[in-house]
């Protein structure tokens, strides 16, 4: 029944994400329906490294932990919604109730790149020119790994912030980070945007271990350090 309930309130929020790669898609496809010379390197990968970490940036930032502080989708609301008051009545634990909620969103988040992924190698002749199918999946791979600590991030905010506040401070927090590893000298093993972007497989053409790595430790114990908070708070 948690699954479920999960799904029915972030399945708006998802829809969101959905369309928000749409725009993405839109520019990609008028303008790069001519397929490139092999091992060019034209501005469709411009668009392709812009979009993927902006789109994971948002679905993170809508979907991790939506629903731990239950709240109506794509609403603010002053005082307890009805749903918290049936949501803190259910004979589950916080830690529970935490974890299926970050669960329901981690799926999203993964069917959410995955579909952007495929979308784009439908849609971009001039991508298929000079990346594999394998490539690709390893792109993929690489977005979701990298976007673990800013789901972290956002799952965190969670357990002490409304839906409202968690959204747009995961998306500050997470455009703070995207500035520090573009115009700070941080170490290409901690840097996950250049991973998602120059330094990713269909433009490195090697998996950047080292930054997904990072980024996937630190989402779990950005997400431990979530469960520790609402076991505190149990009652």
């Amino acid at each position: 029944m948690l699954w479920y309930k999960g799904w029915l309130e972030t399945r708006y929020r998802l829809l969101f994400c959905i369309g928000w790669a749409t725009v993405f898609l839109a520019l990609v496809h008028p303008a790069h329906t001519t397929p490139m010379p092999l091992g060019a390197k034209g501005s469709v990968f411009s668009v392709v490294m812009l979009s993927c970490p902006m789109v994971v940036l948002v679905g993170c930032a809508m979907l991790g932990g939506s629903g731990v502080v239950t709240q109506p989708t794509l609403q603010a609301a002053k005082g307890l919604h009805g749903s918290t008051l049936y949501t803190l009545s259910l004979p589950v634990s916080r830690v529970r109730l935490l974890a299926v909620r970050a669960s329901v969103g981690w799926l999203e988040i993964i069917g959410l790149v995955s579909l952007l992924c495929v979308s784009l190698w439908v849609l971009a002749p001039a991508l298929r020119t000079v990346a594999t199918p394998l490539q690709v999946v390893k792109y993929a791979a690489t977005i979701i790994a990298c976007g673990s600590m800013l789901y972290g991030v956002s799952v965190l905010l969670a357990t002490f912030l409304d839906d409202q506040w968690r959204t747009w401070g995961a998306m500050g927090i997470g455009v703070g980070l995207w500035w520090l590893c573009g115009y700070a000298k941080v170490p290409e093993a901690t840097n996950i945007f250049r991973a998602m972007r120059e330094g990713s497989p269909l433009m490195a053409h090697a998996m950047p271990w080292g930054a997904m790595g990072f980024s996937v430790a630190m989402g779990v114990a950005l997400v431990i350090a979530a469960a520790k908070v609402v076991q505190a708070r149990e009652y």
